[in-house]
């Protein structure tokens, strides 16, 4: 049988077709390989080595964490977590963060697939005279058109460079989510204790007040008696001092009181007279009497962000490891571009003057001066460093966990101890007062007893204000309670508002 050119040229086409063909069968094939260590979370604390408290005011119930403040029952408390939700800054700028790390994964991904340039040239071209002019080519000027698509260097993830790096961002991304909800909780916590203090040191203003109205009554009894020969000018001096003593410590606690008040509104995000406005007027510290719940301890760090975000930083650490012992091996690509070539624009139209060119290329660095190696050591380290701080955050976070029950316990135990000094004081100051109306105590024993009462009321008002701050910083200890919906919610602010706000370009 005899072939003729036409078909040894469509055999040619045909084994180039196969030979490609097979070439990309072999690199999807490939394609599933992944070079460098793959990530598994680390055990840090076996779950024997876990304690359970449940002393009062605690339980080992399931703790129920979901807008935790609400079971204060104080609609004023209410409206400065969510104002704060609203606008603190600090929330905003970890907003920012996870769309810094959104667009990072996009970068990315986007070397999954290849470049493709379009454009347009022109070029006004005269050649060499004195090298072709005698072999009768034309060296006129002349013009050339051309417009196209060009295709850079297509990388074919062979070694999974490319996806260990799209691996990476996509922890980083995680991490920046989590470090989103560890904000979020901290700012509630923070308006929490805030309030807490606030409403603490306008109880201690409040008893001041009373106990420097009550020395003033001792006064004038005091001065009553001396112009009536049964008592001294000491006494009377006595009282003074007493009375003195407790005006100069009001200044203090009103500046305490307004420093409070401010640090609030920073961070509800707000200027501070609004606030101000809203907490002047004195009201009770608000309780939660019910027991809280601890729930299994190994749950915290399934809770707790920080936790989480510094687990998703190591796996990150770790992706990066195979994306740069990939760079040790051969690089496949696919190179390509199409055009149309004139002489004339009018030539652009026409097909003829169809160009084209691709094909499959490999390359291997086999020489760097040591930069592979190096990057590849850097990886492992920072993966080591990454690990390490996993660790200790875990441990930081059971500590964390473990002090603020602890704290919590013994504070309850310390307001109930104050309680009790209180009713024997106020007994005692009852007795006193009578004797004192009777004309059968002395002034020095009257002001001493006097000051006693004032002194443990003071205590257990400090008492009761460290339960609550307390009882706020086991429930961020504990996971804070943040919720998907503030998170999407805030994250829809916060795009507004950067699509709103005028960013230097």
């Amino acid at each position: 049988m005899r072939v003729g050119r036409r078909q040894i040229g469509q055999m040619r086409s045909l084994c180039r077709i196969s030979f490609a063909s097979a070439l990309c069968c072999t690199l999807v094939v490939l394609e599933g390989c992944k070079v460098g260590p793959n990530y598994e979370t680390p055990q840090v604390l076996p779950a024997e080595q876990w304690s359970r408290r449940s002393d009062a005011p605690l339980s080992d119930d399931t703790p129920q964490l979901r807008e935790w403040w609400r079971n204060f029952n104080d609609p004023v408390l209410d409206q400065l977590i969510g104002q704060a939700e609203q606008s603190n800054a600090n929330l905003e700028a970890s907003l920012a963060k996870v769309r810094v790390a959104l667009s990072t994964l996009g970068v990315s991904e986007s070397q999954f697939w290849p470049n493709i340039s379009v454009g347009g040239l022109y070029e006004r071209n005269k050649t060499n005279v004195a090298l072709l002019a005698a072999q009768g080519v034309e060296t006129s000027p002349y013009d050339l058109w051309q417009a196209g698509a060009v295709m850079a260097s297509w990388e074919i993830d062979v070694w999974g460079r490319v996806a260990r790096m799209v691996e990476s961002s996509k922890a980083e991304l995680e991490s920046n989510i989590e470090d989103l909800r560890a904000v979020l909780i901290t700012v509630r916590a923070e308006v929490g204790t805030g309030y807490m203090v606030v409403r603490t040191l306008q109880q201690q203003i409040a008893i001041l007040k009373a106990g420097i109205a009550n020395v003033k009554i001792t006064l004038d009894v005091a001065q009553r008696r001396l112009t009536a020969g049964t008592n001294t000018a000491l006494d009377v001096a006595q009282v003074e001092v007493e009375l003195d003593s407790l005006e100069a410590m009001l200044p203090d606690l009103q500046g305490d009181l307004d420093s409070a008040i401010f640090l609030v509104a920073e961070l509800c995000g707000s200027a501070p007279a609004p606030i101000k406005s809203l907490l002047d007027a004195p009201a009770p510290l608000p309780k939660m009497d019910e027991r809280i719940g601890m729930g299994i301890p190994a749950d915290l760090l399934r809770r707790r962000p920080d936790v989480r975000a510094s687990e998703r930083t190591a796996a990150a650490a770790v992706a990066m490891v195979g994306a740069n012992e990939a760079l040790n091996l051969p690089i496949f690509s696919i190179n390509g571009n199409l055009y149309l070539a004139a002489n004339q624009f009018s030539g652009l139209g026409n097909a003829s003057n169809i160009s084209y060119g691709f094909g499959p290329q490999i390359s291997w660095l086999v020489f760097s001066g040591g930069y592979v190696t190096s990057m590849i050591s850097q990886s492992r380290a920072q993966a080591q460093v990454a690990l390490a701080s996993y660790r200790a955050t875990v441990l930081g976070a059971v500590r964390d966990a473990e002090t603020s029950a602890s704290m919590l316990v013994y504070s309850k135990q310390a307001a109930d101890r104050a309680a009790e000094a209180v009713r024997s004081a106020e007994l005692a100051f009852d007795l006193a007062q009578k004797q004192l109306n009777a004309g059968t105590i002395d002034i020095d024993r009257f002001i001493n007893i006097q000051d006693k009462l004032l002194r443990v009321q003071r205590l257990l008002v400090d008492a009761e204000g460290s339960v609550a701050q307390h009882v706020v910083s086991l429930y961020r200890a504990l996971g804070g309670g943040w919720d998907e919906g503030a998170v999407n919610e805030s994250a829809l602010r916060s795009a507004d508002m950067a699509s709103t706000t005028a960013i230097p370009q």
